[in-house]
């Protein structure tokens, strides 16, 4: 429930991205500034670029800002304020939410390769025990499987996306270059019809006699 706090307290909590709109009642800003803060930071750690930092950064600040701007809102911008998940997920009903085949795919692939990653650092801390925590092969395969492996398949989906995005763009200006010629003789035919009624509007004997 929304409700004015303190400003000293929503000031502090502020420093900790989404927790000063929990403390006044915007769970739903408040959860996705967290959660975007929390999957900024761990895509850093996983593909080790920290350019990405910088998205972690601008979440941060953009959510401090934001919520001190909404504690300093007067009762009633307050009170008529909408509490709301970002990105617009807010409409999505959930009762009525479904997957489709293409999303389906998608998160069962995501599934399957985080249950081989548990598997796989289970496996090897269990074979770590038996053979020894100094062993140069399996440090050199467990680090390889655990650094670089993620960050190739990031990289390859990375510049998948980016094909996709490409082709996607080919196909929508295709599409509007076979509606242009459509569109052309629609205007043509219209503009022939007009001048016909135009004809016959100024010879109206002309059309009788006939």
């Amino acid at each position: 429930m929304k409700n004015k706090k303190n400003r000293f307290w929503a000031f502090v909590f502020s420093f900790c991205p989404g927790a000063a709109h929990m403390y006044m009642g915007f769970m739903k800003m408040g959860l996705s500034f967290l959660v975007a803060f929390m999957i900024s930071i761990a895509l850093v750690s996983l593909t080790g670029l920290d350019v990405l930092a910088v998205i972690s950064v601008v979440i941060y600040i953009y959510a401090f800002f934001h919520a001190n701007n909404i504690a300093s809102l007067n009762d009633e911008k307050f009170y008529a304020l909408e509490d709301e998940y970002l990105l617009g997920l807010d409409g999505i009903e959930r009762t009525r939410f479904r997957l489709d085949r293409k999303s389906r795919s998608i998160a069962a692939a995501v599934l399957i390769l985080i249950g081989i990653s548990m598997l796989w650092n289970v496996g090897f801390g269990m074979l770590w025990e038996y053979v020894g925590y100094d062993n140069p092969v399996l440090r050199l395969i467990y680090y390889t499987m655990r650094d670089d492996v993620p960050r190739i398949v990031i990289a390859i989906a990375i510049i998948w996306f980016g094909f996709v995005l490409l082709r996607g763009k080919k196909l929508f200006l295709e599409d509007e270059n076979m509606q242009e010629p459509v569109m052309r003789i629609e205007q043509n035919d219209q503009n022939v019809s007009n001048s016909e009624n135009s004809q016959e509007e100024q010879n109206p004997s002309g059309a009788e006699s006939k």
